[in-house]
């Protein structure tokens, strides 16, 4: 049997019927000492339910496979033929197992022919173990005859089904041995191997039985049918499984076929803030700001390409060969990036930046150590005094949930539009209008780039525009909006400091096709940017604000200067965490000391 987890007293009971009971079972492509003695346990338990005569025919040498049958036997048969060697090889074999103390069944010694010589006969006259033989006729013409399908039992030589008759008699009597199936059938499932052989076995089934629903979307009601599915075919494969097992074994198959697999534990678990996968068997994952390998694995490489799959078709897109990358999002609007063959030449490749359900509020932000309270009371003014505002920082930062934060204090009666690769912001306002990108289609037709929504936009009447982040050409529209009437806008932008995010954002203009010169580029930036907040991950995890800053232009060769406003100044490492102090750098903006005169009243005292 290929899958001995799976095996029932019912499938057996049929293969014998459709065979009238001439065939003997057998371990399909496999040597007994190929298979655990656990399975070979469960085989024994499976048949001694139902039948009342279990034979099994163990091979010459001893391996622990051997021994286990043996300790489980109420009765061993041991035949042998009447001469010197065989005598010798059998008495040899009877102290071997008495020597292992693992003998507890009656033995019945079984000659297959007749006529002993003298030798032959010492042995027997001297040995305990040789009394009472039981001796058969087993010539070449009783073979031929117990063997012939044509001929069922009741046709077999009289002398042979009365040996026969007289072993069935012996085992009947025979003393129950000791610890005969004192392994559990519990211990059995347990055993790691036989699991997955049983796990793949039910999947296999599940996966034909699960066709029905192919164009079913909602994962709950997937997971519903699924389970009833997997209820159904341990009922048919006849499998009383311990509770334990049974409760992974639905648990792992409903997220195998319903959701994302063993990545449904780690989207579930709310300290896990990125998911990140490199191939079947690696998994880090980010927690508070730190980045650990997790034990969870795929089982192999197909089974990560069913969770791409799904990730991929249930936002309307795709991935193959032809086109091997793709930016898509789970229904909680965790943003997601996949890569396979050939382009991840290590297997395919999965990141998942986990969605917030519940974004950090300005005082948790204060409260995590992200920034000052002086800090969050100039941003909030910058906000109301409609300050265009560029949050600048590495991957995993925080410049989305910083953006997200300081747009609460955007008023409620603006005008709001979003602009997104992946939706991931969160406005609380009820006027927003949440606009996002889509790639080009297996035709290779039907982008809609970020440039594009940005241009859009403008047709719409926007109080202000927030870009999710500024990659490429888009920036230029960005900041013709920014310097043409859409003032107090938002972005975030890749860059490790103030002075690269002006460069990066010159750059990415360039990358529009507007022929200007840097100069005027750059002109173009310092008129439309005010402020540019700076986010820093620093060893231990931690993300802060490292600073604020206000771009002045000058008439000089300089063209503009970046004038910090509060800095987060390093101080050392204490207990393994980074420690430093939040400062004001003694600048204040203009715009703040005209902040009176436009309604908005701000402490000077925190510029000190």
């Amino acid at each position: 049997f290929p899958v001995l987890s799976c095996v029932n007293s019912k499938m057996i009971k049929n293969y014998l019927t459709s065979t009238r009971g001439h065939l003997v079972l057998g371990l399909k492509k496999k040597n007994l000492s190929e298979i655990e003695p656990e399975r070979i346990s469960h085989l024994i338990n499976v048949l001694d339910g139902d039948f009342k005569y279990v034979f099994i025919i163990l091979p010459d040498e001893n391996n622990p496979q051997s021994l286990e049958i043996i300790k489980q036997s109420k009765s061993l048969i041991v035949p042998f033929s009447p001469d010197i060697m065989s005598l010798k090889k059998t008495e040899n074999l009877f102290d071997f197992y008495c020597s292992l103390d693992i003998l507890r069944s009656d033995i019945i010694p079984v000659s297959f022919e007749f006529g002993y010589d003298f030798n032959a006969k010492s042995i027997l006259e001297g040995a305990e173990f040789f009394k009472n033989i039981i001796e058969i006729d087993f010539s070449a013409k009783t073979q031929k005859q117990i063997f012939d399908s044509r001929l069922s039992s009741i046709d077999f030589p009289a002398p042979f089904k009365a040996a026969v008759s007289e072993i069935l008699k012996r085992i009947k009597n025979a003393k129950t041995p000791l610890s005969v199936n004192e392994i559990a059938q519990e211990q059995y499932f347990y055993n790691e191997n036989t699991y997955r052989e049983l796990s793949e076995k039910v999947y296999s089934l599940l996966i034909e039985e699960m066709k029905e629903f192919s164009a079913e979307n909602d994962s709950e009601i997937l997971k519903r049918k699924t389970s009833s599915k997997i209820e159904s075919i341990l009922k048919k494969l006849d499998l009383h499984l311990p509770q334990k097992v049974s409760q992974r074994l639905f648990k792992e198959l409903c997220d195998d076929v319903a959701g994302l697999g063993v990545l449904e534990d780690l989207i579930n678990d709310k300290s896990v803030t990125e998911i990140m996968v490199n191939g079947p068997n690696i998994i880090y994952v980010e927690k508070a700001g730190k980045i650990t390998k997790s034990a969870a694995v795929f089982p192999d490489e197909k089974k990560l390409g069913t969770a791409i799959d799904r990730i991929v078709s249930q936002t309307g897109r795709h991935i193959d060969e032809a086109s091997p990358i793709v930016d898509a999002r789970l229904k909680d609007g965790s943003r997601v990036n996949a890569v396979i063959r050939p382009i991840a030449l290590n297997g395919a490749a999965l990141t998942i930046r986990k969605f917030l359900k519940n974004i950090h509020s300005a005082d948790k932000l204060i409260e995590i150590g992200s920034l000052s309270a002086a800090m969050l009371e100039f941003l909030k003014t910058c906000v109301l005094l409609k300050r265009n505002i560029i949050i600048s920082g590495g991957t995993g930062t925080g410049k989305t949930t910083l953006l997200n934060t300081i747009s609460s204090f955007i008023p409620e009666y603006e005008r709001l539009i979003t602009i997104e690769d992946s939706a991931e912001l969160q406005l609380k306002q009820e006027h927003v209008i949440r606009l996002e990108g889509r790639p080009k289609s297996a035709e290779g037709s039907g982008e809609i780039s970020i440039r594009r929504l940005v241009v859009n936009s403008l047709r719409m009447r926007p109080d202000r525009i927030i870009v999710g982040e500024c990659r490429s050409g888009e920036a230029l529209d960005m900041l013709q909006a920014m310097n043409t009437g859409h003032e107090g806008s938002m972005s975030t932008i890749h860059a490790n400091s103030e002075k690269d995010a002006v460069s990066r954002l010159t750059t990415m203009v360039m990358m529009s096709g507007a022929d200007l010169p840097e100069r005027a580029i750059v002109n173009q930036i310092i008129s439309a940017v005010n402020t540019i907040v700076q986010l820093t991950r620093y060893f231990d995890g931690s993300r802060r604000i490292s600073s604020i800053s206000v771009l002045k232009q000058r008439d000089d060769e300089k063209i503009y200067e970046i004038m910090p406003v509060f800095k987060f100044n390093l101080s050392g490492v204490e207990n393994g965490k980074q420690t430093g102090e939040f400062k004001a750098c003694g600048f204040v903006p203009e715009f703040i000391k005209t902040a009176s005169d436009r309604g908005v009243n701000i402490n000077l005292e925190i510029f000190k």
